[in-house]
């Protein structure tokens, strides 16, 4: 088979199987488009044919426990770190108002405002640092709901595992507009000087690489001053899980407070990883459980497990009066556009009423994420109508 015949292979098996999805709440039709807008897998700078599976590229897997912070010469310690650059002394205080970025063990802080994308890596056929997609791809409103577009020209946080696109970069060159944090992403530990003023500096905190591109000195020290390794992080959700709804159901909770929405990648060692992390509290979180209790018990069917292993599971961690009650939303059919709630012996099905709600920052970008699945992202966002 040559290069024209497998893209047209590809492309006839995605309309093929975003046509066969059958879902609530318009889910089917918003992947439809996602499989047309996608529909030509392009890779540049290198003869990448393999870039056309779709398959997420390759994670840094060590989970780690504990609390470690990493020294000048990136390697773990339990000094503070200090940033390229910073020479005026200890790391500054992290702002109140920055937001806990959680991937794979470790979790930071960085401004509000920053957006969410992916990392650069090893792809296929190629030697080089490769880049399916550089910039940002989703990133926080004003109005508090998270915008989608491509490539926008802003800081951001960028995760290891997440292709943001089938267009891929196969010999990528730096060349810094703004500043970046990316997590679990393959570079070496040290610090290189860029063009346009920047650093960047790699580091390892429980065997999770952590690389900040920053013109600022003071802000860079900022970030990995806040760098650490935990078991569970910030937004309450465990670094390492089995994946099983809360035994005695929906029950047994009252008021709830708040609800932790933690993704978790499947990896190809059966393991899997803590990739993302978000918090609702207050009446939104009410709401997600309320949305989910009132949906009706029934019978999940995505089809044979094995045609259409899954890349996420979520738990959904609602705290309230009473404990806490877990409730696995689990994604199932092709790229996840299929799939339910599990806990107790009951299962619900997805419905649009119930999924919305808790796809909140950057769900919608790297739940179902991986090269084709972030172009269907659109399914676990709002749409109108």
């Amino acid at each position: 088979m040559d290069d024209e015949q497998l893209e047209r292979a590809m492309r006839d098996g995605l309309r093929r199987k975003a046509y066969e999805v059958e879902v609530g709440g318009g889910y089917a039709e918003t992947a439809h488009r996602g499989a047309r807008r996608r529909g030509r897998v392009k890779v540049a700078g290198a003869a990448l044919v393999a870039a056309a599976v779709i398959v997420p590229v390759a994670v840094i897997a060590q989970q780690s426990a504990g609390t470690d912070t990493v020294a000048t010469d990136g390697s773990s310690s339990g000094a503070a770190p200090n940033a390229s650059g910073w020479t005026a002394g200890p790391a500054p205080a992290v702002p109140a108002n920055w937001r806990v970025e959680s991937y794979n063990g470790i979790q930071l802080r960085v401004p509000p405002d920053w957006g969410w994308g992916g990392t650069p890596s090893h792809l296929p056929g190629s030697d080089g640092l490769g880049f399916c997609g550089p910039g940002a791809f989703a990133y926080p409103g004003e109005d508090g709901v998270t915008h989608f577009k491509e490539e926008v020209d802003m800081p951001y946080v960028g995760r290891a595992g997440y292709s943001m696109t089938d267009i891929c970069l196969g010999h990528w060159v730096a060349s810094p507009r703004h500043p970046w944090v990316w997590l679990g992403a393959q570079i070496d530990v040290g610090t290189e000087e860029l063009s346009n003023g920047f650093a960047q500096q790699t580091v390892e905190v429980g065997g999770v690489h952590v690389t900040v591109g920053d013109d600022d000195p003071e802000e860079m020290a900022t970030i990995l001053g806040s760098l650490e390794a935990v078991d569970v992080d910030a937004n309450g959700c465990e670094v390492e899980t089995d994946l099983s709804g809360s035994p005695q159901g929906l029950g047994g909770i009252n008021g709830v407070r708040s609800v932790s929405v933690c993704v978790y990648r499947h990896l190809d060692d059966e393991s899997v990883m803590l990739g993302y992390s978000t918090t609702l509290a207050g009446e939104p979180a009410q709401h997600t459980f309320d949305v989910i209790e009132q949906t009706p018990a029934g019978a999940i069917d995505c089809g044979d497990p094995q045609d259409s292993l899954p890349l996420d599971d979520l738990i959904l961690r609602f705290r309230g009066r009473g404990g806490d009650v877990d409730v696995l939303a689990r994604l199932g059919g092709h790229l996840g556009t299929c799939g339910g709630y599990y806990a107790g012996p009951e299962a619900r099905l997805f419905t649009r009423a119930n999924v919305e709600p808790w796809v909140v920052d950057a769900v919608g970008l790297y739940v179902s994420g991986g090269m084709v699945g972030n172009a269907l992202s659109g399914i676990f966002r709002p749409m109108p109508g």
